[in-house]
């Protein structure tokens, strides 16, 4: 992944798009920071889970952002978030997270609890989709189901 984004960011660098290069220098950063913290070259399992971290990290400050008449800040945020986003294996669509959920939920006893169906509906995902949204989802669903 590190050559990947290296390569990435020379490309951008020859095409003069200096906002590109910037946001994949700081990406790049995560992940030598990241290998180096680990004393290994990362796998691409580990290379995309601190993209996604980025990701989420982005979203979140753009949300602030936007929640505090930052506009320009909020934009640039979501600009590093989509640079980022090829990086990533697509995320599963809210009918995939749902079916899951069903899948799961079969799975247990009746009169199950979030604490029972949570960890393994997270565990079938395997980080393809965010967190907070499947907790919301499931959430949803024992409030309907039970």
């Amino acid at each position: 992944m590190l050559d990947t984004v290296n390569n990435a960011i020379n490309a951008a660098l020859k095409s003069g798009d200096k906002a590109t290069a910037e946001a994949l220098r700081l990406l790049k950063s995560s992940l030598m920071y990241a290998k180096i913290a680990a004393g290994h070259d990362l796998s691409d399992a580990e290379s995309i889970k601190i993209v996604q971290k980025e990701i989420k990290a982005r979203i979140e400050a753009r949300d602030v952002f936007a929640a505090n008449d930052r506009p320009e800040l909020a934009k640039k945020e979501e600009f590093e978030r989509s640079v980022y986003a090829p990086y990533v294996p697509a995320g599963l669509s809210s009918d995939e997270v749902d079916a899951i959920i069903i899948e799961q939920a079969a799975g247990l006893e009746a009169g199950y609890t979030f604490a029972q169906l949570m960890p393994k509906v997270m565990q079938a995902i395997a980080g393809k989709a965010d967190g907070r949204e499947v907790s919301d989802k499931v959430k949803a669903f024992i409030g309907g189901a039970n």
